[in-house]
């Protein structure tokens, strides 16, 4: 294993090696500093994976490598390698007690006075076979600066891990001061510095029509369709035609469409031609007046909500009045660092889940009367708008197939139900018992009981201390046909949004 390079003193005089070396090599030589070095973030790997992988564009800037020398003596060796006049030397030296082999070699000077000016020395780091068992065990390098981009290698294809990226070696004399200096050096990196914003970055790209036109951004592996679409959607259009969602997206207004249409492609929502642009304008069209006509929403800055809402609107439409509800209650849009795909997963989740099953608990008063109550309550529930969910009634007391014990069949059936209904009427005690049993299980149930309630010698049938503060809607029994229907009609859907 071999790196090249050229070594020198850089400003502040830290002696520094500066090449090119495979990825994978720089991976298996380094280790990151637990000291300061973040944990991996798994999102922003993910990203660095699929950007190695893609082959677009591929671009490192330079790795920031720190290496502490075994003895304190070895910096004046290693400076006399690029100080010397002429000729090729080699020596072997112990880095943090390894045999590395290093030959320096007068390659190009500047200046007028080679003797004093601008003399650079190629050099050659050889890692001895002998020692790779090691090099493996006892990394020489600390990872400085580049830790997320070596790392995420490891998940790329063996062909990108062959590829060049620069790196920078800074040697230590000692480990306090490799503890000191290259704490110092990793704040600088990063903290110091201003990073160009990836907003101000995509502006160079999507603004500039002359030196990337359209056909550029679409077939150019360095780009792709995403690009193409973002640059469609002008940020003016949106503060003119859009005012309730323009506040959502403007200091981040490129970024956010460009990682949107990245999603939407990916997962298909989209496809890659000129007139899918024309959906994407008409579902942004009605979450403005529809869903951003919401004052927490329109005061927000979750691009992440936004993403999330523009993808329902184009795939799902009949789930975007359910998301802005759960949105809204569970104040999503005051979450920072939320990603899109967190809210889809659960949309989709609940999605494949849609089905509710309704369970009615009622006294048996005649074969006629349980018909009546699985026509009257299946009418119901497919009167009520439930998006997303379907709602199901599981018969009262029918049983198909074979036979079983009847308190097994409805406990079963009551456990596996989403909203419990129970006619409390006469106080039959098999009701009382299922309602118990649903309690329990914390059913979300809803009670409804005749008024009057007479029992065989007129007299009133009040429920017992237990029950009596259960809430339930009281029905008459000459009306009780239309008036169960409208119970069921005016709560369900307020049980189901909770």
């Amino acid at each position: 294993m071999t790196l090249r390079g050229i070594m020198d003193n850089s400003l502040g005089g830290y002696l520094t090696f500066r090449g090119f070396a495979r990825l994978e090599d720089i991976e298996k030589l380094s280790e990151a500093d637990a000291g300061y070095q973040r944990d991996l973030i798994e999102t922003h790997a993910t990203e660095i994976t699929e950007f190695l992988d893609s082959g677009k564009n591929l671009f490192f800037s330079e790795v920031i490598l720190g290496c502490r020398l075994a003895d304190t003596d070895e910096i004046p060796e290693l400076e006399r390698f690029y100080t010397a006049s002429t000729g090729i030397i080699s020596n072997d030296f112990s880095f943090n007690k390894m045999k590395i082999k290093l030959g320096t070699a007068i390659e190009f000077q500047t200046g007028d006075d080679i003797r004093n000016k601008g003399k650079y020395r190629s050099a050659t780091l050889n890692f001895l076979q002998a020692h790779q068992r090691r090099i493996e065990t006892q990394k020489p390098f600390t990872r400085i600066d580049g830790n997320h981009r070596i790392s995420a290698s490891l998940g790329a294809d063996e062909r990108i891990r062959k590829l060049n990226v620069p790196f920078c070696i800074v040697f230590f004399r000692s480990e306090e001061e490799e503890r000191k200096y290259s704490r110092i050096l990793f704040h600088n990196i990063n903290y110091k510095s201003i990073p160009l914003a990836m907003e101000d970055s995509l502006k160079l790209i999507l603004d500039d029509t002359v030196t990337f036109d359209d056909d550029e951004l679409k077939d150019s592996s360095a780009f792709g369709w995403e690009y193409y679409f973002a640059r469609q959607i002008k940020q003016e259009d949106i503060r003119s035609y859009f005012p309730n969602i323009s506040g959502v997206l403007d200091d981040k207004f490129r970024s956010a469409f460009l990682k949107l249409f990245e999603l939407l492609l990916k997962n298909d929502v989209l496809i890659e031609e000129d007139t899918e642009i024309d959906k994407v304008k008409e579902a942004l069209g009605y979450l403005d007046t529809s869903i951003y006509d919401n004052s927490e929403l329109k005061d927000s800055k979750n691009i992440a909500v936004f993403s999330a809402f523009l993808y329902y609107q184009l795939k799902a439409p009949e789930l975007i009045n359910f998301l802005k509800s759960w949105v809204l209650k569970n104040e999503i849009y005051n979450i920072d660092e939320l990603e899109p795909n967190s809210i889809i997963k659960i949309m989709d989740n609940i999605a494949s889940h849609k089905v509710k099953k309704v369970f009615v608990a009622m006294p048996y008063y005649n074969h006629a009367r349980v018909t009546e109550y699985n026509t009257m309550f299946r009418d119901a529930l497919a009167q009520i708008d439930a998006t997303p969910f379907t709602l199901e009634l599981i018969p009262i007391m029918r049983n198909r197939g074979e036979s079983k014990r009847i308190d097994e069949r409805l406990l079963k059936q009551i456990g596996e139900c989403d909203i419990f209904i129970a006619d409390l009427s006469t106080m039959n005690l098999n009701v009382m018992y299922e309602t118990a049993y649903a309690e329990g299980k914390g059913i979300p149930s809803l009670l409804i009981k005749q008024e009057p309630d007479l029992d065989s010698n007129r007299e009133e049938i009040t429920l017992p201390f237990d029950m009596d503060k259960r809430q339930y809607v009281p029905f008459r029994a000459d009306t009780h046909y239309t008036q169960i229907q409208s119970i069921v009609k005016n709560n369900l859907p307020a049980m189901l949004q909770s």
